[in-house]
């Protein structure tokens, strides 16, 4: 191979994680079959930092992996089994465009639904398709499955959900950083390489988890709480610095609606009974305390998804950026509270939505919330469903409800993806997908906020779309071929959406290939400015004072745990399985601390049954010495597409967090019997 041959292409990972790592993809266009060579992460990048996560650092072998689907896929036979026959793309899109065209016919364009997520989280992979199911006037599904109701509930609360420039967390100035409910060395590993910086200059890191993992242990000081009583943690810490007169009282009185009623509820506590309730040690969380009140001005919290997945999580989230206010802890370098940053995106992407999903002035669709796609299918009124960017049968709760609805004989299914998994095994047909690397595509990460791109390279297999490419093939295939917004290729909505962005934004894109909003060492919101109108702190003052009830409830039966889902180190919500096969029995196991195991007489390897109201299944046990007694870990994302049906989230309440917006994931509670 000489060099001329290789051509580089700005990239970004498509993947739905913290890190959108940017990098540039060298190519041989010229290759018969193996065009995409590597991907090497950008060293100016200042989150990439040159580096990428361990899930896919090889992810040539992913694009060119002998399972993956090059060739569409009608299902025979019962579904519930990844048992195809191949079929050429002609024949897949008459099948499909004979279908839609009956249901319509029959039962309205509403009874035909888009189920989607952020698989592949570009804007184009994921909203372009819009531009078919809104002129069919089809019902879509919105909402999430993750970190809405975080969002939902911090907007509320200061009128933004996006507060804080994540580069502060290596900020000299942040003295203390606190990384609440999250595993940085596995979800975030750019950002854990910003507090390690942090700390070989003097910062002292403390850790509050339900689990005792790598983060937690490298730790100046350890808090582990029982899962799902964080929000107790929040309060006594409130209530301890407001006795011990370590408040910001200016900022108090300045920014919270009716301070003196807030002062009066945050007394009511009973101190030793959340100590025994969380079963936190109460000398570190005094020592904790006292550093926090010491060092208010100086202290930046890092607050990790998981801690939402409760029913009551949007309140956690509320309890823990209460913290940061009540110490003064915005609007200043090194302080501040690190969540979601996707809404410093959002005037700047607005637009660009507008235009890649050809949104009309009146919408029309009906809408399912994500997190009730079991529920809704099991109404008859909807005839047919295309998924695409999400494998549901894997990431949604109640499994064994949303399995049986995908398997309605009167349901016609279309799934888009690159590898069988769950979700394919009820699809009637699946259409091959391109890998993320293959898509033209624009990016809005969502924890550095910005905007980056990734130009596509060639696919070898030519019956491989885009989720835009295919809904363009099946839009002329029902004659709507004349319509001016299936006009455009990929590559054109992508320079078009380019274009729409401040001409500063245009320059870095084209230069580096990527935009950052900020500089390493801005503070947004100087002046506090974020607040909700009237530029006051809204907060439901009964926080302070209520308890907060689970969706599932706890009894003393010595065989009862509160189950866990974290991801695993290696995947990313079921995706990789193909690469990373080595570590697929890390699903097939239930972990337990030493001390259950002994209690309830049970040997390591053996085999146990899993149960709740929702699902049954068998699992291998194994221990895991991080977790606190009462607490059992599944990891989320099991990767399995064949036989095999082991989901944690068969487990999983229906039951959604409050808001309605995204799941209560971490509200199960299990029984384990031999």
């Amino acid at each position: 191979m000489t060099l001329d041959k290789i051509i580089r292409r700005f990239g970004t990972c498509s993947k739905d994680c913290y890190g959108s790592c940017v990098f540039h993809g060298e190519w041989n266009d010229n290759a018969e079959k193996l065009k995409f060579l590597r991907a090497i992460p950008s060293k100016i990048h200042p989150f990439t930092q040159g580096f990428f996560c361990p899930k896919l650092n090889k992810r040539e072998s992913l694009v060119y992996h002998s399972e993956r689907i090059v060739t569409p896929l009608k299902h025979v036979g019962a579904k519930g089994r990844n048992e195809f026959d191949p079929l050429s793309l002609e024949e897949a899109l008459t099948i499909i465009a004979e279908k839609l065209g009956e249901v319509k016919s029959l039962h309205g364009p509403e009874s035909i639904v888009a189920a989607f997520s952020s698989g592949n989280y570009g804007l184009i992979s994921r909203l372009a398709p819009l531009r078919f199911f809104n002129k069919l006037g089809a019902t879509i599904t919105t909402g999430g499955i993750c970190n809405e109701g975080g969002c939902d509930s911090l907007e509320k609360m200061l009128g933004t959900y996006s507060t804080t420039n994540p580069f502060q967390l290596k900020s000299k100035a942040a003295k203390i950083i606190v990384i609440w409910g999250s595993n940085l060395p596995v979800t975030n590993i750019h950002a854990y390489s910003f507090v390690k910086k942090a700390m070989k200059n003097g910062s002292i890191l403390i850790v509050i988890d339900s689990r005792n993992h790598k983060l937690a242990q490298e730790a100046h000081f350890f808090i582990q709480p029982y899962p799902g009583t964080e929000y107790l943690v929040a309060k006594l810490i409130i209530n301890q610095i407001i006795n011990r007169n370590g408040q910001d009282a200016e900022f108090l009185f300045n920014h919270i609606e009716d301070p003196e009623i807030f002062l009066s509820k945050v007394s009511k506590l009973d101190t030793g009974k959340v100590i025994q309730q969380t079963g936190v040690d109460a000398n570190i969380l005094n020592e904790v305390i006292d550093l926090l009140i010491q060092h208010k001005h100086e202290t930046i919290f890092n607050v990790g998804y998981g801690i939402q997945k409760y029913y009551h999580g949007g309140d956690t989230l509320q309890l823990i950026a209460l913290l940061q206010v009540i110490l003064g802890n915005f609007g200043s370098p090194g302080t501040g509270l690190v969540y979601s940053q996707s809404d410093f995106n959002k005037e700047i992407i607005r637009p660009i939505v507008q235009y890649i999903t050809n949104n009309p002035p009146i919408p029309r669709n009906n809408k399912i919330m994500l997190i009730d796609l079991g529920w809704a299918l099991n109404s008859p009124k909807y005839k047919m469903i295309f998924i695409y960017n999400f494998n549901p049968a894997s990431s949604l709760p109640n499994q064994n409800l949303l399995r049986h609805t995908l398997s309605r004989d009167d349901l016609f299914v279309v799934v888009i993806d690159m590898f069988l998994n769950q979700t394919t095994k009820y699809a009637d047909i699946v259409i091959p997908a391109k890998f993320g690397v293959e898509n033209d595509d624009i990016y809005t990460p969502y924890y550095i906020p910005g905007v980056s791109i990734n130009e596509g390279g060639p696919c070898p297999n030519p019956n491989c779309l885009t989720n835009y490419e295919f809904f363009q093939k099946l839009a002329h295939k029902i004659g709507w071929q004349d319509d001016l917004e299936f006009h455009d290729s990929q590559r054109m909505i992508m320079e078009k959406s380019i274009k729409m962005l401040p001409k500063i934004f245009q320059k870095d894109i084209n230069e580096k290939g990527y935009h950052i909003l900020f500089d390493e060492d801005d503070v947004p919101f100087k002046e506090v400015s974020f607040l909700s109108q009237p530029l006051k702190i809204k907060l439901d003052k009964n926080l302070l004072i209520e308890d907060f009830v689970n969706c599932e409830t706890f009894s003393k039966d010595s065989n009862q745990f509160y189950l866990i889902s974290p991801s695993h180190i290696q995947f990313i919500h079921s995706q990789f399985g193909q690469i990373h096969s080595n570590y697929l029995n890390q699903f097939e196991k239930i972990f337990l601390h030493p001390s259950d195991i002994k209690r309830l007489n049970l040997k390591i390897n053996n085999g146990v049954t899993v149960s709740n109201r929702y699902g049954e299944s068998n699992y291998i046990l194994d221990e895991k010495i991080e977790l606190k007694p009462g607490v059992a870990l599944i990891y989320s994302g099991s990767p399995f597409g064949f036989n095999r049906n082991l989901n944690v989230n068969l487990f999983t309440p229906q039951t959604p967090e409050k808001s309605h917006l995204s799941g209560s994931f971490n509200s199960a509670i299990i029984k384990i019997s031999q």
